[in-house]
This record gives structure tokens, C-alpha cells and sequence, in this order.
């Protein structure tokens, strides 16, 4: 598996060095080299274990958020990227962010490979002041959180072993920071800086343990879930400024792992399917997010308070919000080829969540056997109306053929 990793890391390193050498084929290479690191990244995350190369290493979680950063970039928009040999450094930073660490993640490692990310994002595409500027400051207070933590703890570890010590606030700016940089990724979806979306919701996801100890911490989780319900009802302004599903898809993740009860799994679900409509541009995107609002809803329910109730009024709001949005949206082109695999994947999130291991335990099991039942529902339906829709052929209508218009003048 060891090789898988280096393969996963250098795959999109191998495609800018193709791209430099051939620029005819530069596109194309970023894009092959990406869906490979996504195979390999894949691959990784079906073993499950941990594996171990030098400074690097991949866990679940890691795998799955490289595999997502990998499908982003491979499915980029040829409008948003102006020089893809680019693109493809910042996949391999952005691998490399969280991949850092022997076999856990190592903060600052992560952040200075995040500024690389950032800096070459940039550079593939058409540089804006409103993601440059968000992710230099995200940067920054997420460094200001690590260092502190270091200072305390002689350990740039996240999370820390032990989380029972007095670092929440440290912790909380790491978080703040990784929202600032998804809020930078969000600004256009399929586009470079797109990467910055999974590799802030891994930073948070990692500090947020120190965040949330045994009973969350009540006021960041409302702040995150109105910044979320703020997000999704912007999706009604003009001109738009965010890609409006994946924003607020990702700040309500984030305000799930820092909420009371075990919100971490429902998370992980919603900083998946954030990705994933990050990837699409679809305009039913948003429904990616239902897996994890019903598990965030369960798990809400089942912790009970006044914190757990606000929260899930502000997600129900994000919910019609975005629905709303999405209804009101204008047709868009067919998909390319290269979005099949996040096409898949996200078709997958919908239909057995449940299966999806490496976010933890989660209560969706009865949303599993629905959702089969519907998926078998719908299927059977749809192949009743193709053959119902089609024309007449083979040994029946030889034996039988319709009346001609002449027979049946004769026939009255």
C-alpha cells in the first residue's frame, strides 16, 4: 500500500511535468493524472488501514479527502483554468497538506503545504481577491491556533492525544481558519482553488475534537449553522458571489462537529457531499446533503437541549433555502465525461450513505432500505415507460402488423 501512496502523491506531479512537456496536452494530462490520484486515493480508502511513507502517511479520512480534492481538479471547468499545469501542483499540495505526518496529521505541515495550494490555485486560474484574500487570512489563524497549541502542548499533533486540556480557543481559531479557506474554495464551483473545499473541511474536521469535547461547544455551533443558513439563502441574490451548495453545505458540517451529541459522522457526510456539488454544478446539488441533514438530525434529536434545536432549525433553514434556490435554477449543459466518477459517487451518497464506513457510525440504516426500495421503485418505472414508449419489433410485429390506413377504410 505504501506504493499506492506515492503513486496517489506523484500522479498529478507527473501529469504538470507532462503538461510542461507536451502544452498542447496540458489539460488533458492535468485531468488523466487527477482521476489516476483519485484511483489510488481510492484504492486506499477501501484497504481502510494506515500506511506510512517517510513524512506521509493515509488513514480513511485522509483518503477519502485527497479522492475528493483529486475529483475536483478533474473535473474543472476549461473557462476557470487558464494554466493546468498549475492546477495539478496544487492537487499535489493539497495531497500532501493532508497526507502530512508520520502517521497523524501534523498541523503545521499541513498549513504550509495549504499556502502552496493556495498560491499555485491562483496561479492555474484567473487570480480574485475574493479567494486569495479569505485564504491568506484562514491561513494565518489557523497557523496562530497550531503554533499556540505547539507552544503548550510541544506538539504540532492534531488532534491532540489528549483533549481534556485547556486549548478549545486554540483549537476554535484552526477551525475558524479552515471555514475561512472553504468560504475561498467556494468561490466558483469546478474551479482550481475548488481544492481548498475538502482540505479546510479536513482541518477542521482534525482540531474540531479539541473543540467539541464531550459536549460541543453551544455558541460556535449557532454561530456556523446561521453562517450556513446565511450562505444558502444568498443563493437568491444577485450577482451571486459564493457557490452557494457548497458553501453553506461545508459551514453546516462545520457547525456539526462542534455541536453537543455525536454530530462527527452526519459531518463527515455533509463535508462529502459538499465536495461532491463543488464538482458538479448541478442544480439538484443540494440534495447531496440530505444523507447527512437526516443524520444530523437524528443525532440532534436524540442529544435533546436547546443548543441541538437551534442548530437544527438553522439546518432545516439551509434545507429549504437551498431547494428552494435549486427549483428556481436555469438548465444547465449535459455533464462531461470526466465528472462520470463524482456522478457516481455522489449517486452513491444519495442511495446507502449507510456504506460509507470511514465517517464512523451513523444512524441512516432505515434511510438505506428506503432509499433502495425507491431507487428499485424508480427503475422498474422507468424501464415500464421505455417499453411502453418504444415502436413495435421483432417476431410480434411480423406476426401481427398494424392495420394500414387503407385496410381499416375497407374494413368500415
Amino acid at each position: 500500500m505504501g506504493v499506492l501512496l506515492d503513486l496517489a502523491i506523484a500522479a498529478p506531479v507527473i501529469g504538470a511535468a507532462a503538461g510542461v512537456v507536451v502544452p498542447e496536452w496540458a489539460e488533458r494530462a492535468m485531468r488523466l493524472a487527477a482521476l489516476g490520484a483519485a484511483a489510488f486515493w481510492f484504492a486506499l480508502l477501501v484497504d481502510g488501514s494506515v500506511v506510512s511513507v517517510s513524512h506521509l502517511h493515509s488513514a480513511p479520512l485522509v483518503a477519502a479527502t485527497a479522492c475528493g480534492a483529486a475529483l475536483l481538479v478533474a473535473t474543472v471547468d476549461d473557462a476557470t483554468v487558464a494554466r493546468p499545469v498549475w492546477a495539478g501542483v496544487a492537487l499535489a499540495a493539497a495531497s500532501v497538506a493532508v497526507a502530512a505526518g508520520r502517521t497523524a496529521t501534523d498541523g503545521m505541515g499541513a498549513v504550509a503545504a495549504l499556502a502552496v495550494a493556495v498560491a499555485t490555485a491562483s496561479l492555474a486560474g484567473r487570480p480574485s481577491v475574493r479567494v486569495w484574500v479569505p485564504a491568506a487570512i484562514g491561513l494565518a489563524v489557523a497557523a496562530v491556533g497550531i503554533i499556540a497549541l505547539r507552544s503548550a502542548t510541544n506538539s504540532w499533533q492534531l488532534p491532540l492525544a489528549d483533549v481534556a486540556g485547556s486549548h478549545r480557543g486554540d483549537a476554535l481559531a484552526v477551525v475558524a481558519g479552515a471555514a475561512l479557506l472553504v468560504l475561498a474554495g467556494s468561490h466558483r464551483a469546478r474551479a482550481p482553488s475548488a481544492v481548498l473545499v475538502p482540505a479546510g473541511a479536513f482541518l477542521a474536521t482534525q482540531a474540531a475534537p479539541m473543540v467539541h469535547r464531550a459536549d460541543g461547544l453551544a455558541p460556535a455551533a449557532i454561530v456556523l449553522a446561521g453562517a450556513a443558513a446565511v450562505a444558502a439563502v444568498g443563493a437568491w441574490a444577485r450577482p451571486r458571489v459564493l457557490h452557494h451548495p457548497t458553501a453553506a453545505l461545508a459551514l453546516l458540517a462545520f457547525a456539526a462537529l462542534v455541536a453537543p451529541g455525536a454530530t462527527r459522522a452526519p459531518a463527515l457526510l455533509l463535508a462529502a457531499a459538499a465536495t461532491l456539488a463543488c464538482a458538479l454544478e448541478l442544480p439538484a446539488t443540494a440534495a447531496l446533503g440530505v444523507p447527512g441533514g437526516g443524520a444530523l438530525a437524528v443525532a440532534l434529536a436524540a442529544r435533546g437541549g436547546a443548543t441541538p434545536f437551534v442548530v437544527g432549525a438553522l439546518a432545516g433553514v439551509v434545507a429549504l433555502a437551498l431547494a428552494a434556490a435549486a427549483r428556481g435554477e436555469r438548465p444547465v449543459p449535459r455533464p462531461a465525461m470526466w465528472s462520470a466518477p463524482a456522478l457516481v459517487l455522489g449517486a452513491w451518497l444519495l442511495v446507502a450513505p449507510g456504506t460509507w464506513g470511514w465517517v464512523g457510525p451513523v444512524s441512516l440504516r432505515s434511510y438505506d432500505v428506503g432509499a433502495a426500495r425507491a431507487l428499485a421503485g424508480a427503475a422498474l418505472c422507468i424501464v415500464t415507460l421505455v417499453l411502453l414508449g418504444r415502436e413495435p419489433g421483432g417476431w410480434y410485429a411480423r406476426a401481427f402488423p398494424p392495420d394500414s390506413p387503407g385496410e381499416d377504410v375497407v374494413r368500415h
